[in-house]
């Protein structure tokens, strides 16, 4: 298995660093996209974790990026910044069927 990668805050990504895990703390969300397609390039990755308040101010911009691609998987996590919200499963079902 590849490497997992965190993106986000500095205790998000510290956190899953004394686990063992490569991180990178992101100020600026405005720079994910550019930090995503450089860790793209990486082929030992296979796992990139977001935090939710690093990803939701340019999510159009990080979705386009990721739309079509297989590896590495990006998807956001939680953080202790961000908002709980209630999860929608059926629309979360039908978008991984391709109906969303």
């Amino acid at each position: 298995m590849g490497k997992v990668v965190v993106i986000g805050d500095k205790y998000t990504v510290n956190l899953f660093k004394i686990m063992g895990t490569e991180g990178q703390v992101i100020e600026d969300p405005l720079s994910l996209p550019n930090v995503i397609l450089d860790i793209r390039k990486r082929d030992d990755i296979d796992l990139v974790l977001l935090t939710k308040d690093i990803y939701d101010p340019v999510k159009e911009k990080v979705d386009s990026i990721i739309l079509d691609q297989k590896k590495p998987l990006i998807t956001v996590i939680p953080s202790p910044f961000s908002e709980a919200e209630a999860l929608n499963v059926r629309k979360m079902i039908m978008s991984a069927l391709g109906f969303g």
